[in-house]
């Protein structure tokens, strides 16, 4: 592999100036008390407490979330993040109770001239699942909607939208047809990749008046959010390599969508990112002691990026932009200490996420491991434009235990400055 590029890493702890942020899924237990801390009420004067405490990507930034006068069930996690504003859930009681009580949702404004932390009214039973993918819509400087959208299973192209005012505090549901579907497939779909017959919300994206509900191997759905109808259009995906270029007498179905792709809104056009592993079972059925899971190496691995710069039904709108090879990648002249300890090209990474200004929307950031589900892992940022790793940061601690597979680690959240 090739060193001949100079790569900087980034000092953890360097936050001047950002724009956006990586932030981690999975908010830390503990108390972190800076100018973003805020805190409210949840019942009999038990109080919850949120700071943001923000690095300079590729380190992750970490939500801070601890209770006084109770203890947190479990880990809370982190559901949507738009500009300031962070949704995330948390069970607030004995370990027991986790289970079989109802999540509370808080929404925490990380804005350091105006910090706050609001307990949402809880959604009526069975309505919400912290499961679904959460959109937020700001309005104005105080109030936002939060939305969640899931399908109909008893009517195709019909889904169920479930809406949070903050202005009054309530809940409310509505159906919502699909007006302007996107286009037809421009290939036949093998049966075992059904999957994309249908929508299923991977992750939302806020564009200005606009939520697009994200099927990541499939396409956009978009809500007008200052519509009183709140119909949908759809914007497709370019399809899956594993749909255009994998073997065609292949039996193997689409995985999940998030530890491959990721989709992002940069200075007006939407950009897509997709990874693809070249990974080889040299031996079927053994299991590597230390993960768990069946073992494979990986040969190489690509980084493919599109832009979307009209937002139709039309699959035409996407132009791909570029495809760079893992064993084409200048490394830098890091330490031995700061780089995972082999070849870049035989790293398994994983889920995708695209820079979220105009400045580096061309570096992709990775996360990468040894293998599989290993434990520890690094954030690697890759420069598609020059082919270089720009910056690597060992991510500190290993996988939350709440993580039973390998999902988004991350996502990218605007701040202010």
């Amino acid at each position: 592999m090739s060193t001949a590029a100079t790569t900087t890493t980034v000092s953890a702890g360097d936050s001047s100036r950002l724009s956006w942020v990586l932030l981690h899924m999975y908010p830390e237990v503990g108390e972190n008390s800076n100018e973003t801390t805020a805190h409210c009420e949840v019942r009999d004067g038990m109080k919850i407490y949120a700071s943001l405490v923000r690095e300079r990507a590729p380190f992750p930034s970490n939500l801070y979330v601890h209770c006084s006068g109770a203890t947190l069930a479990e880990r809370p996690s982190s559901l949507s993040m738009v500009d300031d504003l962070i949704l995330f859930h948390a069970y607030v009681g004995p370990p027991y109770r986790a289970r079989s009580a109802l999540p509370s949702y808080f929404m925490y404004r990380a804005d350091p001239k105006r910090p706050s932390l609001e307990l949402l009214s809880h959604p009526p039973q069975g309505r919400v699942r912290m499961h679904h993918p959460f959109g937020i819509f700001p309005r104005g400087e105080d109030h936002y909607t939060v939305a969640s959208m899931i399908p109909l299973e008893s009517e195709d192209n019909l889904f169920s939208l479930r809406l949070y005012d903050s202005e009054t505090d309530t809940w409310s549901s509505k159906k919502l047809s699909v007006e302007s579907p996107q286009e037809e497939f421009p290939v036949a779909i093998p049966d075992n990749f059904y999957h994309l017959l249908s929508h299923h919300t991977s992750t939302a994206i806020t564009l200005g008046e606009t939520i697009g509900w994200v099927d990541l191997w499939r396409g956009v759905l978009f809500c007008d959010m200052l519509s009183d109808q709140h119909t949908l259009r759809g914007v497709p995906l370019p399809l899956p390599f594993q749909c255009t270029q994998g073997d065609a007498e292949s039996s193997e179905e689409l995985g999940a969508a998030r530890p491959h792709r990721g989709i992002a809104f940069v200075d007006g056009h939407l950009r897509l990112v997709e990874v693809c592993l070249k990974a080889v079972v040299d031996v079927p059925y053994v299991y590597d002691k230390e993960t768990g899971w069946a073992c494979s190496r990986i040969e190489n691995w690509t980084i493919t990026t599109w832009t979307n710069k009209e937002m139709s039904n039309s699959y035409d709108d996407w132009q791909m932009d570029d495809t760079v090879h893992a064993s084409k990648i200048f490394l830098g002249n890091h330490s031995e200490s700061e780089l995972p300890p082999i070849d870049l090209q035989n790293l398994y990474v994983s889920d995708p996420v695209i820079g979220m200004n105009e400045n580096d929307s061309h570096v992709i950031y990775l996360t990468a491991r040894v293998k599989f589900m290993h434990p520890k892992s690094w954030v690697l940022a890759i420069d598609t434009r020059d082919c270089k790793v720009q910056s690597v940061a060992l991510t500190p601690g290993p996988l939350p235990q709440e993580m039973c597979y390998i999902d988004a680690n991350y996502c990218t959240c605007s701040i202010s400055k």
